[in-house]
């Protein structure tokens, strides 16, 4: 496990002014700690009225310039086979405010795709030439799994998935941990020193913890102080309504916990990324009542656009999600 982070990664997108003085930039990735992060007050409700209503998921989301630009470059680094579709990403709540998630867009024609995973994808085996089946692969990036210097997130996210997996029931889904390949970096996005990138190393690839201006440049100003996490769906050219890979990272400006110790929860914040990595969209009203400045979620949920405290368990309309679009996927 490493103890200290300091990585060389250069933006594909060439977006970010510290990136554009040379080919590869070293990034001292420091902690900033955050008061007041996780003390939302919140109170679960059975509705709200509808000019209350903030999901910050699909219907809502925006076209976002930062994503079309990481588009233009994607051929020019080989990867002329996809494109990257949206982003979703988890907000923090602090005291007297609401920040909630949101999904942004590399192309503002997109909000027509409901893309998805692909049962033996005949496009994945003709990329990758090896056959594609019906279990989804996810691997970490073990040199960026350590969160705020120290702490070893892997096992936590590893729990995530466990915990998706688990809830299959009849579903002919298996997620599967594989071992990211040596000498890869398993990024459509980023790079990270000499490491050769191939982004279909796994279906999805967790590249880890990063420095919060890597988020503001490429989901714009801001977000290195709001995005706790964010998962880029990647979808095929060639068809544009089936999943090609999916890529999360996690917002290592922010303080984290894997104990219960006071900061983000990871498992809580990687099962609601991974739940966007299998396809599940935000999900229920978030909205502020003025009166008494209480924060109302309808109802609450793992797929809630913004973190509520720790949630390690699929409530009732996560598992809906999940059983609606794995409920027919296939056994063998």
């Amino acid at each position: 496990m490493l103890h200290s982070k300091r990585v060389i990664i250069v933006l594909f997108t060439c977006i970010f002014a510290v990136f554009l003085a040379c080919e590869e930039t070293t990034i001292s990735n420091e902690t900033v700690e955050k008061e007041g992060l996780i003390s939302a007050d919140y109170v679960e409700v059975e509705s709200a009225k509808k000019s209350e209503t903030n999901t910050g998921g699909f219907e809502e989301g925006v076209y976002s310039e930062q994503l079309a630009d990481i588009n233009s470059q994607l051929k020019d680094k080989g990867f002329d086979n996809i494109e990257l579709a949206m982003a979703e990403t988890i907000m923090y709540t602090t005291d007297g405010g609401l920040q909630a998630g949101q999904t942004l867009f590399a192309n503002d024609r997109t909000k027509t795709l409901p893309s998805q995973w692909q049962a033996f994808d005949p496009i994945r085996s003709s990329v990758t030439g090896i056959q594609a089946g019906n279990d989804l692969t996810h691997t970490v990036f073990s040199p960026l799994a350590t969160a705020n210097g120290s702490m070893n997130s892997e096992p936590d996210i590893d729990a995530s998935f466990e915990t998706w997996n688990n809830l299959k029931k009849n579903s002919g889904l298996d997620i599967i941990k594989v071992p990211t390949p040596a000498g890869v970096f398993p990024s459509a996005i980023l790079s990270f020193g000499g490491l050769t990138n191939d982004p279909f190393a796994a279906e999805i690839s967790t590249i880890g913890f990063l420095p919060g201006a890597i988020f503001d440049s490429v989901l714009g100003p801001g977000a290195s102080s709001s995005v706790l996490g964010v998962t880029f769906t990647f979808t095929w050219i060639a068809a544009p309504d089936v999943v090609a890979l999916k890529e999360v990272w996690y917002n290592d400006d922010f303080t984290w916990s894997n104990d219960g110790s006071g900061g983000i929860d990871i498992e809580s914040v990687a099962l609601h990324e991974n739940g966007h990595a299998l396809g599940f969209g935000h999900f229920g009203r978030i909205f502020i009542t003025n009166g008494n400045g209480k924060l109302h979620v309808a109802p609450r949920a793992v797929m809630n656009a913004s973190y509520l405290g720790p949630v390690r368990e699929p409530l009732g309309t996560d598992k809906a999600s999940f059983n609606n679009v794995y409920g027919n996927w296939p056994n063998d």
